[in-house]
């Protein structure tokens, strides 16, 4: 058996289409790895769904909760029927005490979304700004 399979074992789950791992309010239930599938992170604004990212194969997601303490800050949706692990928070301890690399993956993981943050945020900016310049332009 490979180490791919003894890990799907030990932590993995088949979820379909369409099934919410987790949503925005919720308190950490563990760090999820898709081994094979998709999963779309958004944010509910004035009731719609905004796509802040869509995951596959290899991605993790849903440690900041559980690193922080705090509840969940985004939604977490499978897109295609997916095989993902579920690490539950006291091994997702343990994982990062004893095995620094895992750590310092999450923490580029963690860089990389700051950045696609900052990304988002530059360009409301300046949506906002082109709107508040067009507005500006219908003035006497």
């Amino acid at each position: 058996m490979s180490e791919k399979e003894q890990l799907f074992k030990k932590f993995g789950q088949v979820f379909s289409a369409g099934t919410i791992l987790f949503e925005e309010g919720q308190a950490c239930t563990g760090m999820f790895i898709i081994q094979k599938g998709t999963v779309r992170l958004f944010k509910k604004v004035r009731g719609e769904e905004v796509t802040i990212d869509v995951l596959r194969d290899g991605d993790f997601f849903g440690e900041m909760a559980c690193l922080m303490g705090q509840p969940r800050s985004i939604n977490a949706r499978v897109e295609e029927e997916s095989q993902i692990l579920l690490i539950k928070p006291e091994v997702l301890d343990s994982l990062f005490r004893g095995t620094p690399s895992v750590g310092i993956k999450v923490v580029g993981n963690l860089a990389g979304r700051l950045r696609k943050a900052y990304e988002i945020i530059e360009k409301l900016m300046a949506e906002q700004r082109e709107q508040i310049e067009g507005k500006d332009s219908y003035l006497p």
